[in-house]
């Protein structure tokens, strides 16, 4: 009876690793086809991107795309997705604590911009996915949702700072962060000491 019990066991066991090594190998492929998926927007724009393209560039047979996401306006969705928990990950990863000064602001929102733009096609991929936003629902919600956790930590902040109007405060400031992603993306110049400049101007204007 104990030699079978044993066997039992070890049987379980060995069914329990085989189950999470595929549950892995399912995550790490569907990781992959949203990277890629992101990956040829920023290369081409929404209009790029097929189940076979995705496939093609991924280096994976075609079913593995329509296994996990049974329509190209799934994919989209789950790659914008994907694509703002990776964002928000970054956000939340570089506000250690409260921030106390204008200054330490200044920094938090220079320090999230240029890692944005560490990865331009990546950060390229989201501004195409805003416009396509303009025309898809899901996303339009999913890019409003980012809004809203960006606009709330700065309005957190700039709340405790003392600033006048912080709501417009925060919306401001956060459409001074697009402008400027926007012409780095176009000009592929950086001018990180300028926009700490004029994003220091906009801090100061609200919170005197």
């Amino acid at each position: 009876m104990a030699c079978c019990t044993i066997v039992h066991i070890s049987t379980i066991v060995h069914f329990m690793r085989s189950t999470e090594s595929q549950q892995r190998q399912q995550s790490d492929r569907r990781q992959l086809i949203l990277d890629t998926t992101l990956r040829l927007i920023a290369a081409g724009g929404i209009d790029s991107v097929t189940h076979r393209k995705v496939a093609d560039a991924a280096g994976i047979p075609l079913g593995s795309t329509t296994y996990y996401f049974d329509s190209r306006e799934h994919l989209l969705g789950e790659a914008f997705e994907y694509y703002i928990t990776m964002a928000m990950a970054l956000h939340e990863s570089l506000i250690s604590g409260p921030i106390n000064s204008s200054h330490e602001l200044v920094d938090f929102l220079v320090e999230l911009t240029e890692r944005e733009l560490d990865d331009e096609p990546l950060l390229l991929a989201e501004y195409e996915m805003t416009l396509f936003a303009a025309r898809n629902e899901r996303i339009a919600g999913l890019l409003h949702e980012w809004d809203s956790v960006m606009i709330a930590n700065i309005v957190a902040a700039l709340t405790g700072l003392g600033a006048k109007r912080p709501e417009d405060a925060g919306r401001t400031i956060l459409h001074c962060i697009r402008g400027y992603e926007l012409d780095r993306l176009s000009r592929h110049t950086a001018d990180p000491e300028g926009f700490r400049r004029r994003i220091e101007n906009v801090v100061a204007a609200f919170i005197r």
